[in-house]
């Protein structure tokens, strides 16, 4: 806290925000190659589905269409086992 105190650092849009700065917290020996998918709202999930990172027994486009929850979240509303709905509908699908 001191040293942003001292130095501090301003979000900037491009170089400086909440994704840039995640390929900053953690020390490896080999970072992700860049890719201006990093920067472009909407692009992140394609990038990982293409590195591997995500499960790759599906297109993508299925795949998205099947993670999309906003219509079973609606419908599990306020309910206590909201968790668990709507990942067993999603496994459903």
């Amino acid at each position: 806290m001191n040293q942003l105190h001292d130095r501090p650092e301003w979000y900037n849009a491009i170089t400086s925000n909440c994704t840039t700065n995640i390929r900053t917290q953690h020390v490896v020996a080999k970072p992700a190659p860049w890719d201006w998918r990093i920067l472009v709202d909407g692009k992140g999930d394609e990038l990982l589905y293409e590195r591997g990172v995500l499960n790759r027994n599906l297109p993508f486009a299925e795949l998205k269409r099947r993670a999309h929850i906003n219509a079973r979240a609606n419908d599990a509303d306020n309910a206590p086992d909201f968790s668990e709905r709507i990942r067993l509908e999603a496994a459903l699908r």
